[in-house]
């Protein structure tokens, strides 16, 4: 495929056509051509029409790798809306190297971004977000909180059912969008449950067969 500046830029003006044909065909192509297409790409994060965002978004997350960088530079940057943008696309590509300009999503001053650092590091599914995500649990957004619950139960870490059943037992909030915190902890906590039935198992198996030893030589 031509990589030729002239091809880019010609890509990146269908992006934003009037055309819906138009803007799926250049997204796709932009998606094709790499890394010559990630700066202009994340210049149209910042675009005040959503579906060029998300469509610029898509191309980003098609070309992975080589968009990291830049990504990871706008997520610390001082565009709330960018931030939010750039943390997205991040959860999508799912590279270990974002996990800490997420972690730091989890504390942003603005809820906004705290909550789609969460989604993305959900979706990540690394287990080092573990903790952080126990401690998004406390924030004091909904919204983010609902998000860590279901980030949470992605990961299938047997020890985040307890915190995730209380939560469940005391948090009567809602999100934005109307959702309530307590039904996101508790199907976190039954999606963990229902995902490690054998280590249960094994866990039992394994107890029996200790406590039987002893019985057999007492």
């Amino acid at each position: 495929m031509n990589r030729t500046p002239e091809m880019v830029a010609q890509l990146i003006n269908d992006l934003q056509d009037d055309d819906e044909f138009e803007r799926a065909q250049a997204a796709f192509a932009l998606g094709m051509l790499g890394e010559p297409a990630v700066a202009p790409l994340v210049k149209l994060l910042a675009h005040p029409e959503r579906d060029v965002r998300m469509r610029a978004a898509w191309s980003l997350g098609v070309i992975g790798q080589p968009a990291i960088e830049p990504l990871l530079a706008l997520a610390d940057g001082p565009d709330s809306a960018a931030r939010i943008e750039a943390i997205r696309v991040l959860g999508v590509i799912g590279e270990g190297r974002a996990l800490n300009q997420l972690f730091h999503g989890l504390a942003d001053s603005d809820p906004h971004v705290a909550h789609r650092a969460a989604s993305a590091l959900g979706k990540i599914g690394d287990p080092r977000a573990f903790h952080p995500l126990l401690t998004a649990m406390l924030h004091p957004s909904p919204d983010v909180r609902y998000a860590a619950c279901s980030a949470l139960g992605h990961l299938h870490i047997a020890d985040a059912v307890a915190p995730l059943e209380a939560l469940a037992a005391s948090d009567t909030s809602h999100t934005s969008w109307g959702a309530t915190v307590a039904d996101a902890a508790r199907r976190a906590a039954e999606e963990i449950a229902a995902a490690r039935p054998r280590e249960r198992d094994d866990t039992f198996e394994r107890i029996s067969a200790l406590l039987q030893q002893e019985n057999d030589g007492a």
